[in-house]
Order: C-alpha cells, then structure tokens, then sequence
C-alpha cells in the first residue's frame, strides 16, 4: 500500500518526503539524546545540589563563628560588618535545605527540622548575647553556651551531609542498571533510524535513479541509431514515468520517420537514376530532331542555287550580293556539315560573325555588333550552335522590335579554375521583371523545357549545357526593362 502510494507521489513530493523524514529523524534523533542526558543528569544534579546546599550550610556555619568570635576580640566596625555577611549567609543557607518530605525522606526530614529549630534558638541566643556586651555580666557563661550550641549545629550539618550522600550513593546504585541500558539503546535507536533513512533513500533512487539511468542508456543507443532495444518499463506514475511514456514514443516515432527518410532517399536515388536516363534519352532525341531538320534540306539544291545566285552577281559587279551569297552559304554548310557536339569557339564565332553581316545587310546602321575576345583562343571549345542562336534571339527579340536599333555584343573572358564566361548582351528593349522570372521559371523546369515552350534556341542551349558538363556549366539570363538583356555562359574546358 505504502509503496504504491509512494509511486503516485509527485517528484517534488518525493523530495519533500525525503527531507520530512531526514528532519524528523534528526529531531527525534535530538529528542531522544536530549531525554537520555536529562534522565542520566537529572537524580546527579539534584544529588550535587543537596551535597553543595549542606556543604554551603556547614562553611557558613563556621564562617559564622569565626566572625563572632573576631568581633567579640576587636569590636571594630570591620568585624561587625563581616559578622553581619556572615549570618546572614547562614540564615539563607538554612532556608535553603531541602525540606520536602516527599522528596528527601524521613530521616533527611527529621535532621532537617532539627537543624532549622535548632538554628532559630541559636539565632536567638546570639542576637540577645550581642546586645549584652562582652563586658556584662554573665557573658562568658553565655559565651559558652554559644560555644555550645554552635558545636550542635555543626554535627547536625555534618550528619544531614552524611545523610545527603547516602541517599544519593542509593539511588545511584538503583539507576546504575538503567544507566547501563542507555548505550544499548541509544545504538538499536540510532540503528533503526539509519534503517529507516536507507529505506527512504533507496525509495528515491529506484523510483527516480534508476529510471533516469535507464533513459540515459537508451538515449545513447538511440544517438547510435540502434533502435533495437526494448521499451523502458517502470512503476512510476509520477513525472518520471509520463517522460518514459513520452521518450518510448518519440523512439518509435523517430525510428519511423528515419526509416520513411532512408526510403525516400532510397526512391530519390531510383528517380534521380530514371532522371538521367531520360536526359540521356531526352539528349539523343534532340540530335535525332537536329539532324532531321538538317536533312529536311537538300543540299545539293541549296548550294546549287546559292552558288548561281552567287556567279549571277559576280558577273552584275554586285559585291554586297556576292558576300551575302557567301555568308549565306557558310550559315547553311556549317548547319548541315557540323556533327561534333563540342566544336572551338573560333567556328562558332565566325558563324555569328556571318549572321550579324546578314543582318546588317538587312537592317543597316540601326545595328551594331561588337566582339571582344582574348588574343589567344584557340584551346577554347564550346558547345555546337551556341552562339548564333543567342545572338539571333538579340536581334529578333531585342534590336528589331526598337526603332533606333542598338548593338550586340560578345565578351569572351578567361575565368580561375578553367571556366571560360561568355556574355552575349544587347540595349534593346529588354524584359519586364515578371516576364524574366517567368521565363526563368520555365526554364529550369524540367517539364517545360522538355516540352520547347520557351523556344527550341534558348531551351536547346540549356539543356545541352547541363547534359555535357553535368551541372558544372551555366546559362543565366540578366534584362531590365528599358535598359537590355544579358545571356552570360559559363563553359568548363575540361574533357567531356
């Protein structure tokens, strides 16, 4: 019963019970102490009060008649004056005596009465022998009888002494045993009291230790992800046992949710794998598109024609139609020839070169085209058909569509760790914010990009960048409404 209800205790409670029981142990404890001291001290003090009263009555006695005996030798004031201490420490003294029938017993008593009757007719002879005057009379008889009457109370004060420690050697001898006793019992008290703590502690360590010890080693095989261990179990029906209650569920839940996590990292492996099957799958379909288109074009038709159209203006002297003619054929040849999917930057270069010269044709001085490159760029190699379309999407969607024109310009610089930027950027009208967050939107997703909703050209370049470098490579669009757009490439020269 107890140690159920023991078990409902609140902690606090707990606690609070313990620090009960540890001060009423230290009080009874004390109590107990104080009681044995007093019953061991209390009969020896009432003796020693007795022997000290009767010995005090037996010095005052005597100091009483060697005072009355110097007064009657000097009669100076001094002496009567130490004459006059003298009895009066004497007649207090004697009432002082114990004189309680009950107390000190019968012939203590009957020694007692003696004593204070005897003094009260000594008192009387002395005063009335001190007013006589040592030269009267009849005052040596009276001396004697003083004399007399003193000796008297002398051996009554001896005999009530003699007395006094007898009674008190008797009930020493009757307390002896119980005395004796005292040890013994203050070890068997001292004994159940430490039973008593251990059993109140060992209360607190089972119901509050030892459950926390058992959380504390299944939280550390937990931190090791072993789950393997079995649910704590206690009796507590206090805090510690709603932690438990709680901790075993936090432990399943947790294992749980790591097992959900080691299973949605093991399908996102699975996706991530059919991910770049598709890509790869999504790669060849593009140059299986790319090379339909070029084979949509009869070769020998278009050279064929291109090259008449070409012999046509030379014999007219038309230069400008003869250049045309050839910046045409070298788009078309460039198209259909090219098969590589990394080629140097210098072919597409000169592709873009010769699209901007068209254009140029076709517009005049409302466009612009500006390259600036390092001397050296011969190592650089870029993605095929790269170029040309980014430059067409800054004439088409950038120059054409405001009325004053502007320029496109390429920027080729050398990046650290072997990155190469290119920035194709032009002043045209650019894009509003909402418009560019869109097409970024689109961009990146994959379903929209697979799907061309943001334009063969621009798409084409994303995804063949990603797919060949996989994921080192970039393409980030810039524009501000008003101000232009700028495409910045970012191509890795390492072995694809």
């Amino acid at each position: 019963m107890l140690n159920k209800i023991w078990l409902r205790l609140s902690i606090d409670k707990k606690v609070k019970s313990f620090a009960l029981v540890v001060v009423v142990i230290i009080l009874v404890s004390s109590g107990f102490s104080m009681l044995t001291m007093s019953f061991s001290l209390k009969d020896y003090s009432e003796i020693l009060d007795d022997n000290k009263i009767c010995q005090e009555f037996m010095n005052a006695m005597e100091s009483e008649g060697n005072a009355f005996h110097a007064y009657i030798a000097q009669r100076s004031d001094i002496s009567r004056d130490n004459l006059n201490s003298a009895m009066a420490r004497t007649e207090k003294s004697v009432n002082e005596l114990p004189f309680d029938y009950e107390t000190i017993g019968s012939e203590r008593y009957a020694r007692t009465w003696n004593i204070k009757s005897a003094y009260l007719q000594y008192k009387e002879f002395r005063d009335d022998m001190m007013s006589i005057g040592v030269n009267k009379p009849g005052f040596v008889s009276r001396l004697s009888e003083y004399n007399r009457r003193e000796k008297y109370l002398e051996q009554y004060s001896r005999r009530l002494l003699q007395l006094t420690v007898e009674a008190g050697s008797d009930i020493y001898t009757d307390k002896l045993p119980t005395f004796r006793m005292l040890p013994f019992l203050l070890a068997n008290f001292t004994l159940i009291m430490l039973f008593i703590v251990f059993s109140v502690s060992r209360a607190m360590t089972e119901s509050i230790v030892v459950p926390v010890l058992k959380l504390s080693q299944e939280a550390r095989r937990i931190g090791q992800s072993d789950f393997s261990g079995e649910d704590i179990s206690i009796e507590n029906q206090d805090e510690i046992g709603d932690l438990v209650k709680i901790f075993n569920g936090m432990k399943h839940a947790t294992e749980d949710n790591i097992n959900t996590i080691q299973e949605n990292h093991r399908m996102t492996e699975l996706l991530q794998q059919e991910k770049m099957e598709n890509i790869e799958m999504e790669k060849r379909l593009d140059m299986n598109r790319l090379e339909l288109l070029k084979s949509q074009i009869n070769p020998h038709f278009l050279f064929n024609t291109l090259n008449m159209i070409g012999s046509m203006a030379e014999l007219e002297e038309a230069d400008t139609t003869v250049k045309m003619t050839h910046s045409l054929a070298q788009l078309f040849r460039y198209n259909l020839s090219t098969k590589e999917q990394v080629v140097p930057i210098e072919s597409e270069l000169m592709i873009a070169e010769n699209y901007m010269y068209l254009q140029k044709m076709r517009f005049g001085s409302r466009v612009q085209y500006e390259l600036v490159r390092p001397e050296d760029i011969s190592g650089i190699s870029i993605p095929s058909f790269t170029m040309q379309p980014l430059v067409e999407n800054a004439i088409v969607h950038g120059i054409s569509k405001k009325e004053q024109g502007g320029k496109v310009s390429v920027n080729i610089s050398l990046k650290d760790a072997g990155m190469v930027e290119i920035i194709i950027s032009d002043d045209g009208l650019g894009m509003k914010k909402e418009v560019l967050d869109k097409l970024l939107e689109r961009l990146r997703d994959p379903e929209e990009n697979r799907t061309a909703k943001i334009g063969i050209g621009l798409g084409n370049i994303y995804r063949r960048i990603n797919t060949l470098y996989k994921g080192k490579g970039g393409l980030e669009i810039q524009s501000e409404e008003g101000a232009g757009t700028r495409i910045v490439l970012s191509i890795p020269q390492e072995a694809i």
